[in-house]
Parts: structure tokens; sequence; C-alpha cells
């Protein structure tokens, strides 16, 4: 049985300077919300709530701290899948044989002009599998008013929604099994040098270094991807000439892909491939 997940909720980019991190994707044209800080945790995060109903999350997580994702000094470290409750996600998990924490209630507070309120999650993290670069967990909302709000849903740069994850691996053929296990065979595509898991309109791709090279020829594999390489994500936006004015604008470099879309490397984006797609 299928994990009842039904698509991408958020992913996780990890900065080593939340100033710098805020003031960065502000230039790349995101909205982001005020800050948030995790009670007793030592972390603090921005997030760009999109109008179709996911976002991505900026977060500083201090060194040495017992962090619940991969170790990763900057970039993309995990993504959060939407379940239609996180208990029964547990409670598949477990029937699967993997041994996991019951999920955890979590709460952040949301100053707002009329007066704070407690935004309200509650999470289930993923066993470890691979590839060891990405971590995975479903996170239930039980405010979505405190994290969805119109003026934070209007991007500057259109952007619309998380539309895919972009993971290398050196051969995706290999997680076919375990990805199927978890979200049934009629969610996994396998291809020579590829795997994708679709959740809804959604995708996870694991892609081998040539596919990956393929794709974005103007963006370098790191040397040490041997355990796989969480590299960034597919947003979709209204008008890619939107993007590119803005980009030119902050004086952030990007590139078009053989497919057309327009792609800001790893090294102008806190360690995070963006890659936006025209409506």
């Amino acid at each position: 049985m299928p994990l009842s997940v039904n698509a991408i909720d958020h992913f996780v980019i990890r900065v080593a300077d939340l100033d710098a991190g805020e003031k960065l994707f502000t230039r790349l044209g995101f909205t982001l919300t005020p800050r948030g800080f995790h009670a007793g945790r030592g972390s603090a995060n921005h997030t760009a709530p999109l109008s179709s109903g996911n976002y991505f999350e900026i977060i500083y997580w201090p060194a040495g701290a017992d962090a619940p994702f991969p170790e990763r000094p900057e970039g993309p470290v995990a993504l959060a899948l939407a379940p239609s409750d996180s208990h029964i996600v547990y409670a598949e998990l477990t029937a699967l044989g993997y041994k996991i924490e019951p999920p955890r209630d979590l709460a952040r507070p949301v100053h707002l002009p009329e007066g704070t309120r407690e935004a309200r999650f509650v999470n289930v993290s993923f066993p470890p599998i691979a590839p060891e670069a990405i971590g995975f967990f479903a996170c239930q909302h039980l405010t979505r008013d405190l994290v969805w709000r119109p003026e934070w849903e209007a991007q500057p740069n259109g952007a619309e929604r998380v539309t895919g994850v972009i993971v290398v691996h050196p051969s995706p053929a290999d997680l076919q099994a375990t990805y199927v296990r978890l979200y049934g065979e009629a969610a996994v595509s396998i291809y020579a040098d590829g795997l994708i898991v679709t959740l809804g309109g959604d995708k996870i791709s694991f892609l081998a270094p040539e596919a990956f090279k393929r794709r974005f020829p103007a963006v370098a594999v790191p040397k040490d991807s041997a355990n796989g390489w969480f590299a960034g994500a597919t947003l979709r936006v209204r008008s890619l000439d939107k993007v590119a004015a803005i980009l030119v604008g902050a004086g952030i470099a990007a590139s078009r892909t053989p497919s057309g879309s327009l792609v800001v490397a790893p090294s102008e984006a806190a360690n995070t491939l963006l890659e936006f797609e025209a409506a």
C-alpha cells in the first residue's frame, strides 16, 4: 500500500547566515515571511509561500546542533511531503517494518498585524533511505491560514509552485525497489539514467550525472556526489521574461537549458539550483 502522501509540501534550504540568505532570496524575486524562531531548538527560518499551495523554507541551524536533516553547511537538505494525516503515514511506515520516531507536534509563533498566533504542524520523519543527501518527512499543517497569506503569496518573480526537486545519484536504478515500496509502482518511472517519483502533479527526479548534465549543461556536478547530491528544485512561474528581468536587475547570473527553462546555478543561490519553468 503506497504511503498516504500526495504532493510536495515544501523543501528545506539550509543557510549559513540567515540575514544573508534573506537578502539573497529577496534579490532572487521572492517574498519571504517574517523571521520565525523555533523555541528550544536554536533554529530560525523564513518561508516563501506560493499561491498553488506549497513553499520553500530557508533555515539557519547552529553549527554542532543536532539538526534533523543530512549534514551540509549550506544548500537543500530535506523534502517535506504533504500527507492526508501524519499519524497515518507513521502507521504505514511502521507496517512496512521501519522503526521511526512517532509523529511530533511542532509550533512556531507567527507575528501578524492583529497579534501573535501559533502555527502548528504534525511531522513524521521517514527512516534513512538512499540517497543520503536528502531527508524526507511528512508535514501536516493544522493552521494553513498562518502559512499561506495573500500578502506573502504575491511573489515578485511570479513563482506559483515548487513542481519538482532534482537529486543526482550515480545509479538511479538502484533506488527503484525502495521507492516502489514507499510510493507504489504506479508512482515510479524508471529510465536508462533516471528515476522519477510522481506525487500528484509534482515530481522527485533522481538523475544520473550524465542525465543531469544533459538537462543542465551549464551546471557542474560536485565531485563528492557518490552518495547523492540534492541539487535543488523546479518552480513554475507565470513569465520567464519577468524572472530574467529581476535576475538581471539583481546582478544574478542565469542560463537557459535545452528545454528553454531558466536556471540559477547553485553558486548564485546558497548552493541551491533553481530552475524556473513557464506555466
